[in-house]
């Protein structure tokens, strides 16, 4: 149950800042369950990440690992797909030369893809005012 609000507190977000379809609110959740159940992440760590609280939890980062390769915004060795990032961010945001800006100070390769993952997203919620996040 616990698991079931996070994901609708995940979605609300996500809808109220990405103005994502149906099919997409759908797909996202699918991503979470699907990853959550893989790397038995503690969903209270993705409810926390979702106000800023991001954890170096290993379980957590996995999470959001699983989460990019499944939304297509990294390779499973952990490349990055700028130009995904870019069509998704530029249409969150409405404005490609902020999505562009966005990319090239967050999407960094690192030395894991889990650091990557985490350090990509911790990023754009930070520099975004309104905070966009897939977690």
């Amino acid at each position: 149950m616990k698991f079931a609000v996070a994901i609708v507190c995940l979605v609300v977000v996500a809808v109220a800042r990405a103005s994502l379809t149906e099919e997409q609110i759908q797909k996202l959740k699918g991503y979470h369950k699907d990853c959550a159940a893989e790397t038995g992440v503690d969903t209270e760590l993705v409810t926390k990440a979702r106000k800023g609280e991001f954890s170096e939890d290993p379980k957590f980062k996995d999470h959001l690992f699983c989460v990019a390769k499944k939304i297509g915004f990294m390779t499973a060795d952990g490349e990055i797909h700028r130009d995904v990032l870019k069509e998704k961010l530029g249409s969150a945001i409405n404005d490609d030369a902020a999505a562009q800006k966005l990319i090239d100070e967050c999407a960094v390769k690192k030395d894991t893809p889990q650091a990557t993952a985490f350090d990509t997203i911790q990023c754009y919620y930070v520099k975004t005012p309104t905070h966009i996040s897939i977690v």
